[in-house]
């Protein structure tokens, strides 16, 4: 009895052993095989690879490679506090990606003869608030870092591990102090009255005291959280594409006669016409998910409070809602239209000997992040006191620009106590009438970024 009791005990302890073992064997292949770049945490506190004060070593131009001169500039970053270049954040956000550095260079526009490589791998940290602060930190070694930054490649080397506290106090981040000047708007047009629509995206930067720059491109160009993407149309299709300056690995999606309505950072809505049949379509999909299959319908937008709405709607107009389908139910886009998005549907009607479609609007409220643009305190009628012609205006997020469209051009004016300028900072002439498909206004490190990524887009004159 003894003898059994050592056996099965010998039997329960190897087997608990093989089970700690096999624990630690998958354990091992799953931080083995597990991609780093999914591996994003929030740091501990000390614990950050970039903590500490750090001063300005050396600047190198990424146009040419010569050395810049360098200043007593310095860097501030612990867990609750970030202060680069005249901009910070007293709420930043951490994250964490070991990439190939020449890689990461090369993705960023950086000629890679210009800068010294030392390392294949680099570890990444992103730094980013919940209003528009970002920037990303190349750790080089335990007391180096470097950043791409107004073309130029930065260096600092750390000299303290901490933060003075007299320091930031001095420095006087606030609410105020941590949005820039720095503001730029992207406004993405379509052609109105042309036999073959095309798009273009106009870049207007208002940096400090100096005088509003634009830029233009062809094509819809996107930043979607400081990561940007371009759509276009080519033939009878709508592509999007990630990599904005070649244009490769793009997501297509074949539609006959399609124009694109609008543009989010999620989402884009189409209009389509069907020659054989006569019809028009609307259509709305997830950004990069293109097929009949991944249609938005109105219960994706707007939830059973939007099909209950759709039917109202519908019976509101006099129609039976007894025919309506689920095709019927995914029918639908977004349009600009007297200043706002407003939801269009396409109406089936086959309770008469002929088939009819009508164009209704919707009257939906989206429980997606579809929209971004907020309201502003500028009304109508006031626009319309200073620029009689406007078909379109945008006002930037604290109120101090606003960006007017009428037929014949776009102009910035700057608003003071909500009262607009006598006399726009800024007019660009249009050649023909346009549309707004897309607008983003950006601001602070994120307003640079969007200008550098632009730029390395081919400009159109």
């Amino acid at each position: 009895m003894r003898h059994k009791k050592i056996i099965i005990s010998s039997i329960v302890v190897s087997f608990i052993g093989l089970i700690v073992l096999l624990f630690f064997v998958l354990r091992g292949n799953f931080f083995r095989y597990t991609d780093i770049n999914s591996m994003i945490s929030e740091p501990k506190p000390n614990s950050l690879l970039v903590s500490g004060t750090w001063k300005l070593t050396s600047v190198t131009s990424l146009s040419d490679g010569s050395e810049a001169k360098s200043t007593d500039d310095k860097l501030y970053i612990n867990e609750k506090f970030v202060y680069f270049e005249k901009t910070g954040t007293s709420n930043p956000k951490f994250k964490f990606r070991q990439l190939n550095f020449k890689n990461y260079l090369l993705y960023n526009g950086v000629i890679t003869d210009k800068i010294s490589i030392d390392s294949d791998e680099v570890i990444i940290v992103s730094i980013k608030d919940e209003r528009n602060f970002y920037k990303e930190f190349i750790v080089l070694d335990k007391n180096k870092i470097a950043t791409i930054h107004n073309k130029k490649y930065y260096i600092y080397e750390k000299i303290s591990d901490d933060v003075d506290k007299d320091s930031i106090e001095k420095l006087n981040i606030s609410e105020n102090s941590k949005n820039s000047k720095d503001i730029s708007f992207l406004i993405g047009v379509k052609s109105v009255g042309t036999k073959d629509v095309d798009y273009e995206t106009f870049l207007i930067r208002k940096n400090g005291d100096e005088k509003p720059t634009i830029n233009k491109i062809e094509g819809l160009f996107v930043n979607n959280k400081n990561k940007f993407f371009l759509v276009n149309s080519i033939n009878d299709s709508i592509y999007v594409t990630n990599d904005y300056i070649n244009n490769s690995s793009i997501s297509i999606l074949n539609v006959q006669n399609a124009t694109i309505n609008f543009l989010s950072k999620n989402y884009i809505s189409i209009e389509s016409y069907n020659s054989e049949t006569n019809k028009k379509n609307y259509s709305i999909y997830k950004i990069g998910e293109f097929s009949d299959e991944s249609k938005m319908s109105i219960k994706d937008i707007a939830g059973d409070r939007g099909e209950k709405a759709y039917f109202n709607n519908i019976r509101k107009l006099g129609y039976s809602s007894e025919n309506v389908n689920s095709y019927d139910m995914k029918n639908f886009g977004v349009k600009r239209n007297n200043f706002n998005w407003i939801f269009k549907g396409i109406l089936s009607n086959y309770s008469h000997d002929n088939f009819v479609s009508s164009e209704i609007d919707l009257d939906l409220i989206p429980n997606v992040d579809i929209f971004s643009n907020k309201s502003s305190k500028i009304s109508k009628l006031k626009v319309k006191e200073k620029v009689q012609n406007v078909i379109d205006y945008f006002v930037s997020p604290d109120e101090s620009l606003i960006v007017i469209l009428t037929d014949n051009d776009i102009s910035m004016y700057e608003i003071k106590n909500q009262e607009i300028g006598t006399l726009p900072i800024f007019t660009t002439s249009l050649k023909n009438k346009r549309e707004v498909v897309t607008f983003q206004w950006t601001n602070s490190i994120s307003s640079e970024l969007t200008y550098t990524e632009f730029m390395k887009i081919k400009q159109i004159n």
